[in-house]
């Protein structure tokens, strides 16, 4: 009922949200609603974006293309609703000093709508595994010790572990941004860090065997073959220097390609977010790439994510050579 309708108020919706990600000014979104802005993402994420752009230096967004992909449709009439979920793919293009950069990210859209007089309007847009993805499902502890005879295994593969190949990683961070490796696990709700240890693995880091999931970093199998720091943002941070022997840098310009940041959102030293270093900006500070929002040469502060607060804090990891 009304399928045609509705969905081109969508279409509509998201075209004019192309154009509001260049004026920045989230408002002309609001004719298009129903609810409120708060729960509107789209209207929270133009915000998010203008309000991050003032704290950048010398940048001037100049170009947005936004795909759109309507994945299913569903009518219910007991209430006249119409549930519209989408993945969008936005491209952006911005001026920093005399060079031109691109950004890409792909989120995903819920969108519930209403007849409104002779259209339709907006009552939620929500991304339903934005949220989610900062949040870790386990309750993981620290990492506890190793047995003597792990210590001993650990010492091996650090001593003989050869260069971290940062090209190699790179590639793999480049191949991977937008899509899932058939080789692992597909987590497309909370992936981020599965994505980054792939990232790791593939530049020559060593899996961390062991037959506790507790312990090690590993990947076996798709049958939770794995170890909580493969996949869990807080344990892969606390490996990373563990046994990886990366070191904590306190200047993002000092990073390299294939080095690690870690995001605690909340400021209370729970960590629940990685990315991967891919390049830098004018100014030399990091873009990243990252799952589980897809995420292509992001700027890595966040700061126009849903997930940031005030309270947000980081910590900087150098993969040693």
């Amino acid at each position: 009922m009304y399928r045609r309708d509705w969905l081109k108020t969508v279409e509509d919706f998201f075209r004019e949200k192309n154009r509001a990600w260049l004026t920045a000014d989230e408002n002309t979104l609001l004719h298009f609603l129903a609810g409120t802005p708060a729960d509107c993402h789209s209207f929270l994420e133009v915000r998010a974006l203008r309000e991050a752009v003032r704290r950048r230096e010398d940048v001037r967004y100049r170009k947005a293309k936004t795909n759109l992909q309507i994945t299913s449709t569903a009518w219910h009439p007991e209430g006249e609703l119409a549930l519209v979920d989408a993945v969008e793919t936005v491209r952006f293009y911005y001026e920093q000093g005399d060079r031109i950069e691109h950004e890409t990210r792909r989120n995903r859209h819920r969108l519930t709508l209403m007849p409104f007089g002779d259209t339709w309007r907006v009552i939620r847009d929500e991304s339903p595994y934005e949220k989610a993805s900062w949040q870790e499902r386990e309750a993981v502890p620290e990492l506890p010790d190793l047995s003597a005879e792990e210590e001993a295994d650990l010492r091996v593969l650090q001593e003989t572990r050869g260069r971290y190949n940062r090209v190699a990683a790179y590639k793999y961070a480049e191949l991977w941004w937008d899509g899932f490796n058939p080789a692992y696990k597909r987590m497309p709700d909370n992936d981020c860090t599965n994505f980054v240890s792939q990232v790791l693995h593939a530049g020559g880091i060593p899996m961390v065997p062991s037959s506790s999931r507790s312990k090690g970093w590993w990947y076996r199998n798709a049958n939770n073959g794995w170890s909580y720091s493969w996949t869990v943002a807080h344990s892969l941070r606390n490996a990373l220097s563990r046994y990886m022997n990366a070191q904590a840098l306190s200047d993002p310009r000092q990073l390299k390609v294939g080095d690690i940041i870690c995001y605690d959102w909340d400021g209370d030293n729970r960590w629940q977010h990685n990315t991967v270093v891919v390049g830098f900006d004018y100014y030399g500070y990091p873009l990243v790439n990252a799952h589980t929002v897809a995420s292509h040469r992001r700027y890595w502060t966040y700061q126009d994510s849903y997930a940031f607060t005030s309270r947000t804090q980081y910590e900087l990891y150098q993969i040693p050579d």
